[in-house]
């Protein structure tokens, strides 16, 4: 168990200690850490963490009104902290946490650092009024290109020419590296007639320009958006669907886009009855766009249970095959949900309850595990899949479903190693290690019986001053650290490029961080990602 902390009196609120009510880890989870610790861990966090739990903590950690001390004169002024809070939730893509952190500044607290971020952060989600009004406000004290390009912005949106062009003359005087894409959507908008191709990089500015000129967004836009502008093409009505639906795939896959927001977007995807009618033939044959949407819109409108099963259940086969898995778990597990484990489809149970753990429902899987757990007393494939399925579910720490035997977490690990046997101890051992790091009992005495070797391999660590750090933060229960310390060791790796011994840490530095939920879900996450 952590040790608390109370060596520190709790400082009072500044600027830096803002946050959003409701959803984060609380004031005092950087009591204990000095607040050059904190700000350096803050600066350290990865751009876009590699996992959907991680990718959450970290979103908590950053919105959270958590007190530091006051600043000493070597740490910037008071606000810094919350600029790297503010710079890191626009980088992952967190626009509504990032507007909601925004909204509670108090009116002198800006900085052009902040006022940027509002200013963008408007543009995004569609507020240009409030983005001009910035730009009219501060523009003027700020002298970078940055400011000048906004400005431009807001005085072509209001239709000012003579302003736009003595804005231009202005940029082109300054001999900054020249935005070809800008200039043309600055023309566009002022009436000329402009193509516009390509758009390997687009920003806020482009994205407000393109809205204006009631341009189509090329195609290429989506591809290498940064988090922040595919959040914004994705849940905005502008864009043709085809690029609205291409920005939250994307989006979905990084955590940034709820499952919902795709779901509504293939359903409006036009589709004829020839087409859903051969929509799994089609996605078997080439999964794209129209392909995807298709088969999702079957398994939305077929009424038969029977056939609806069947759509999902392609779908589900093809993602595991394109790579997709985990997105589309959670794009069909509204679906699955709201199904009921009949006899006509128990060959179903179990990759509904497969998928429903990939999208972090256990108890949605519940039913459809019970399926297969009393099927399995008479029917043997029923119960190789109970054997296939129990960790799974002991990782998301059901106990309503299954109960922790040594017996049963055995002959899991039996069938695991039979099915694979040249990679069966390494899978079993990253298995039992995500058991044991969740809080699972698992045997101490287990591991012996892989101990024929290889007894070394070429793995990618974190520097072990990393690794001492978190056992330190941990142990001595300073919450903020631990999770700053487990976010920066995981960094923006896929899970299943994180090996066994890192992957262990993490989990458990969660777990010690009184965070017992996230640590379960990262662990069955891990689990999923390393193919169980």
């Amino acid at each position: 168990m952590p040790v608390p902390v109370s060596s520190n009196m709790l400082p009072a609120p500044t600027l830096d200690s803002l946050g959003t009510a409701g959803q984060g880890f609380g004031q005092d989870i950087w009591n204990g850490t000095p607040r050059a610790v904190a700000q350096r861990l803050l600066e350290s966090l990865p751009e876009m963490p590699g996992s959907h739990t991680l990718h959450s903590v970290q979103r908590r950690l950053l919105i959270s009104p958590a007190l530091l001390p006051p600043p000493a004169a070597e740490e910037g002024p008071e606000g810094t902290v919350l600029t790297i809070r503010a710079q890191a939730l626009r980088e992952m893509g967190a626009l509504d946490d990032l507007s909601a952190l925004l909204d509670n500044l108090p009116r002198s607290a800006q900085s052009e650092g902040l006022s940027r971020l509002s200013l963008e952060t408007h543009l995004l989600r569609g507020q240009d009024d409030q983005a001009c009004a910035i730009a009219r406000n501060v523009g003027g004290t700020y002298g970078s290109a940055f400011w000048r390009r906004a400005q431009i912005v807001c005085d072509a949106l209001a239709r000012e020419s003579g302003r736009v062009d003595l804005g231009m003359t202005v940029l082109r005087e300054m001999r900054v590296p020249e935005d070809r894409a800008f200039n043309r959507l600055i023309d566009a908008v002022m009436g000329h007639t402009v193509v516009l191709d390509s758009l390997p990089a687009p920003t806020a500015l482009h994205l407000a320009l393109l809205k204006a000129a009631n341009m189509p967004v090329p195609a290429d836009a989506v591809a290498d958006a940064p988090p922040a502008v595919l959040a914004a093409l994705a849940k905005s009505d502008y864009p043709a669907a085809e690029i609205s639906i291409a920005a939250a795939e994307r989006g979905l896959a990084l955590g940034i886009v709820p499952a919902e927001r795709l779901a509504a977007l293939y359903k409006a995807y036009p589709a004829t009855p020839a087409q859903l009618a051969g929509a799994i033939a089609a996605a078997e044959k080439k999964s794209d766009i129209a392909s995807r949407a298709h088969l999702f819109r079957l398994a939305s409108e077929e009424s038969v249970p029977l056939a609806r099963t069947e759509a999902i259940a392609a779908a589900l086969r093809i993602a595991q095959d394109s790579g997709d898995y985990a997105a589309t778990a959670r794009l069909y597990a509204g679906l699955i949900a709201g199904m009921q484990p009949t006899g006509e489809m128990i060959w179903f149970a179990e990759p509904a309850a497969h998928a429903l753990y990939a999208a972090g429902k256990a108890e949605e899987a519940r039913p459809w595990l019970l399926a297969i757990r009393d099927r399995g007393r008479f029917d043997e494939m029923a119960a190789t899949a109970w054997l296939r399925l129990w960790p799974l579910a002991r990782l998301a720490g059901d106990d309503t479903a299954t109960v922790w035997e040594n017996t049963a977490l055995e002959a899991s690990l039996n069938a695991l190693i039979a099915a694979r046997p040249n990679e069966g101890p390494a899978r079993a051992t990253l298995l039992t290690a995500l058991l044991d790091a969740s809080g699972e009992p698992v045997p101490s005495t287990l591991w012996r019986g892989w101990l024929d070797g290889p007894y070394s391999q070429a793995t990618a660590l974190p520097s072990p001053t990393l690794w001492f750090a978190l056992d330190s933060a941990g142990q001595e229960g300073r919450t903020g650290e631990t999770l700053a310390l487990a976010l920066v060791a995981a960094g923006s790796e896929p899970l299943e490029q994180v090996d066994t011994v890192p992957l262990r840490r993490i989990v458990q530095a969660l777990r010690q961080a009184s965070q017992p939920e996230a640590s379960r879900q990262l662990a069955l996450e891990a689990a999923i990602a390393h193919g169980f």
